[in-house]
C-alpha cells in the first residue's frame, strides 16, 4: 500500500528518566519510508534516494532504496523530495515552569532533551501531560539540581555542598532519584567538584559542568566529561592575572559575569600559551562541549535594550570570539553538541535549537557536522549512542522529515513536515499549539 505523505496515527507512551515505555500494541507490519534523502546522523554523505524500514519502535534497515529490501506486506510512505534526519537531541533545555515548551520543541523535531540542573519534581507536570493526553515523546533526561557551593548562583535550582563529603552525598542522592547525569555549578570548590566527578565515574553516568570561575583545564584533566557553555572556557584562555580579576568579581557578585564574560572574550587570544595548554588537555581527554551560543548571541544591528554603545561593541566582539573558540575546540579534540537553552535573544518560542544549529554553521561547522552534533554526538553525551542519534538498524525510530535539504543549508531544519518518536508519528499541530 502506498500512502503519499499521509499523516500517521498517534500512539502515546510514558517517558521516565530517558526510558520510553511503549504501548504493548505494536504494528503488525513494517513501515517503509521511500525515496527520501537520508542523512543518518553518522556524519556520512546523504543518500539521495534512500529507504528507511521501521518495525515497532526500531529502525530495521536504512540505506539506498535500490539496495534496501522492503519486507513483504509493508506499509509504504512515499516521501519523494524530502530529507529525513534523526530526531534532534537538545542537551541544554531548561524546563523552568513551562513544561509545554518541551512539547512545542518536539513539534519542531527535538525528540530528546536533557535539563542540565533542575529538581525532579519540576517534571511531574510534563509527565502527567504526556500520560493524560496519550502523547508520544519527548525522551526526558535529567541531572537533578545543580551541585553548587555556598552563595549559589541559582539557589532555587541548587543544592549546596560545603565540602567533598557533602558533594558526594548530594551526587548519590540525585542518582538514586533517577538523574542520568550530574551537573557541577561554578561556585563548587575544586575538591568537591572532583568528588562529584568520582560519583559519576562509579555510577557510569556523565558529569557536566558550568565552570565560569573554575579552570576547565584542571577539571577536564581530572575526568570531567562535559562542559556547559563556551563561556566556561573563559578563564582558561586568558593570562592568570586577568582570569583572577574576573574570578574575584564573580565571587563578589554573580551578575558580574553578565558583561564581564564578553569583556573577557573580546580581549582573549585564542593562540595564547594558556589557550594552547587547554587544547592539549582537550586532545587528551576529548570532552563533550555544549556551547549554547544562541543564549550569548549579540548583534551590532540589534543591541540589547539599555546597553551602552561601547558595551554593545564589546558584546559583539566577545560573541564573535566565542564562536571562534567553539569551532577551535572542536578541531582540538572536543566533541561539540547542541544545546538550545530554551529562551534566547534571536529565536522564537521553541526555536532555540534551530538557532543554535545555525550559529554552529556560522562558527565554521559544515551543515552535516552541525546535524551530527545534534544527533549521534549528542547521543554519546547521554551515554545512549547504541540506541539514539542515528538511523541505523537496531536504533530507536526517532526521526524528522524536512521539506528542504539541511546539507545544503542548515536553515532547512526549520522546514519540518513530520516528526516520529519510537516509530510513531506525532500530531505536530497539537504540539505546536503548546
Amino acid at each position: 500500500m502506498i500512502i503519499r505523505k499521509a499523516r500517521g496515527a498517534v500512539c502515546g507512551f510514558i517517558i521516565l528518566a530517558g526510558i520510553v515505555c511503549v504501548s504493548a500494541r505494536q504494528p503488525a507490519k513494517s513501515l517503509v519510508l521511500d525515496h527520501v534523502r537520508l542523512i543518518d546522523g553518522t556524519g556520512g554523505a546523504p543518500v539521495d534516494d534512500g529507504r528507511i524500514v521501521i518495525r515497532g519502535d526500531r529502525v530495521t534497515a536504512a540505506g539506498p532504496a535500490a539496495s534496501t529490501p522492503a519486507p513483504a506486506g509493508s506499509e509504504h510512505v512515499d516521501l519523494t523530495g524530502t530529507t529525513v534526519i534523526p530526531g534532534l537531541i537538545d542537551l541544554h533545555f531548561h524546563i523552568e515552569n513551562d513544561p509545554r515548551m518541551a512539547l512545542r520543541q518536539l513539534g519542531n523535531g527535538v525528540t530528546s532533551f536533557r535539563d542540565p540542573g533542575q529538581w525532579n519534581e519540576k517534571f511531574v507536570e510534563l509527565r502527567r501531560m504526556v500520560a493524560a493526553d496519550g502523547l508520544p515523546g519527548p525522551r526526558i533526561f535529567t541531572t537533578g539540581p545543580h551541585i553548587d557551593g555556598e552563595t549559589p548562583a541559582y539557589p532555587a535550582d541548587s543544592v549546596i555542598a560545603r565540602d567533598p563529603d557533602e558533594a558526594r552525598l548530594h551526587a548519590e542522592t540525585s542518582v538514586a532519584q533517577g538523574a542520568t547525569a550530574l551537573k557541577i555549578y561554578f561556585r563548587l570548590p575544586l575538591a568537591s567538584a572532583k568528588a562529584v566527578i568520582g560519583v559519576c565515574d562509579e555510577r557510569k553516568i556523565p558529569c557536566t559542568a558550568h565552570l565560569e570561575i573554575l579552570d576547565a583545564r584542571e577539571l577536564i584533566a581530572a575526568g570531567l566529561h562535559g562542559i556547559e557553555h563556551i563561556t566556561s572556557f573563559g578563564i582558561s584562555v586568558v593570562p592568570r592575572v586577568k582570569a583572577e580579576v574576573y574570578r574575584q568579581a564573580v565571587l563578589r557578585n554573580n551578575d558580574a559575569r553578565r558583561d564581564g564574560r564578553y569583556r573577557l572574550f573580546a580581549d582573549a587570544n585564542l593562540d595564547s600559551p594558556e589557550a594552547l595548554a587547554l587544547y592539549a588537555v582537550l586532545r587528551q581527554r576529548r570532552p563533550w562541549v555544549d556551547a549554547t551560543l544562541a543564549v550569548f548571541e549579540r548583534r551590532a544591528d540589534k543591541p540589547a535594550e539599555g546597553t551602552t554603545p561601547e558595551m554593545a561593541r564589546v558584546m559583539v566582539s566577545g560573541f564573535s570570539k566565542m564562536k571562534q573558540l567553539t569551532y577551535r575546540v572542536s578541531r582540538e579534540g572536543a566533541r561539540v553538541v547542541m544545546g538550545g537553552h530554551t529562551e534566547v535573544p534571536f529565536a522564537a518560542r521553541g526555536e532555540a535549537p534551530w538557532r543554535e544549529l545555525e550559529l554552529l554553521v556560522d562558527s565554521g561547522f559544515t551543515p552535516l557536522e552541525a546535524i551530527t552534533a545534534a544527533t549521534s554526538v549528542a547521543a554519546g553525551f547521554l551515554y545512549r549512542d547504541k540506541e539514539l542519534g542515528t538511523l541505523r538498524p537496531g536504533f530507536q525510530a526517532d526521526l524528522v522529515v524536512l521539506r528542504e535539504n539541511p546539507a545544503a543549508s542548515i536553515s532547512a531544519v526549520r522546514t519540518v513536515e513530520r516528526v516520529m518518536v519510537a516509530g510513531r508519528w506525532i500530531d505536530r499541530v497539537k504540539y505546536l499549539g503548546y
